[in-house]
């Protein structure tokens, strides 16, 4: 039978009675009147971590919108599969604090962003960081980061988290950094929005973020290395002018994504000293290809074409989360 689209699962999902509608009016109108409790506990120096069963996301927002006539809020969506931490973190240098342009790390921007509010000479007051799924896969890596920000007396931060083993994410350091004050925001809300980012209908020639972030987990350095050259090739050439992307050795496939030769492909994976061989090349390339991680054609002269079915900002996300 063929696969439902996603289009016609949420068609058919939004068809499904909701139960218990009276109780959950009260369960959120409870939840409500907690709002200046919360308010207060951020006042008071405290960061505000959700936990609890059913999506939290409409009722934390409901809540920034009220905080946004006291400050400015961010809000960074660590459901989203391809998130790039560093370019939110960019935008609330550049976009809420004036910074201009900024560069450098996570962990630079961070400490930048902490400093900027640490000076007497700032210009915004306050602000508010509002992290849906702080335990998001794209953010694991970087709670070292976000506890620097949280712990800045003046950026107040709101987290939901989801995973049942969540509080693992953070060391004794973070913990002391955060300063969490715990509250149980259970809705019963189905994760519509969270998961609608998640390809449960994805045919079996294609392979999402995540995937790729799973198959590259159990290689080797030296098959991640040969993963990094392609994909920083495609990066590159993503970002150039039309008509160099489309010259006889900057071909692209049919879904617009860069291609690279094949030889050169090997040449700068021997270069590189990932690979001594074409055996051993060919036999990495065949793995990823089991994987549905790297995808090739043949033109129509013979040469061999590889690509990763991926876009440039896609791309970019795996490479920062697979360091």
């Amino acid at each position: 039978l063929p696969l439902q689209t996603q289009a016609e699962s949420r068609a058919l999902l939004s068809k499904v009675p909701v139960k218990h509608k009276s109780e959950l009016a009260l369960l959120e109108s409870l939840h409500r009147r907690q709002f200046r409790q919360w308010y207060f506990e951020l006042s008071s120096g405290f960061n505000i971590v959700f936990y609890g069963y059913g999506s939290k996301r409409r009722l934390i927002n409901a809540f920034a919108s009220e905080l946004g006539e006291d400050a400015p809020v961010a809000i960074i969506n660590g459901y989203f599969p391809t998130l790039n931490l560093k370019q939110s973190l960019e935008k609330i240098a550049v976009e809420i604090l004036d910074l201009g342009i900024t560069s450098g790390s996570i962990a630079d921007l961070a400490a930048l962003i902490h400093g900027y509010f640490s000076s007497s000479s700032c210009t915004v007051d306050k602000m508010y960081i509002v992290v849906h799924n702080i335990d998001g896969p794209c953010l694991r890596k970087h709670q070292a980061s976000l506890a620097v920000l949280a712990s800045s007396p003046r950026v107040h931060v709101l987290a939901s988290i989801d995973h049942i083993e969540a509080p693992l994410i953070w060391d004794t350091s973070a913990i002391t950094r955060f300063n969490w004050a715990w509250h149980d925001l259970t809705t019963f809300e189905p994760y519509t929005v969270e998961t609608s980012y998640e390809n449960f209908t994805t045919e079996a020639k294609e392979i999402g973020p995540r995937g790729v972030l799973h198959v590259l987990a159990s290689l080797t350095e030296n098959a991640k290395g040969i993963f990094r050259i392609l994909a920083e090739y495609q990066i590159a050439e993503a970002v150039m002018d039309d008509d160099a992307a489309t010259t006889d050795t900057q071909k692209k496939s049919g879904s617009n994504v860069p291609e690279m030769p094949y030889n050169s492909y090997f040449t700068a994976c021997r270069d590189q000293f990932l690979v001594t061989n074409e055996m051993t090349f060919r036999s990495q390339l065949t793995e990823f290809r089991d994987h549905k991680v790297i995808q090739s054609r043949h033109a129509p002269d013979g040469t061999e074409f590889v690509f990763i079915p991926l876009s440039a900002s896609v791309l970019g996300t795996i490479l920062e989360n697979m360091d």
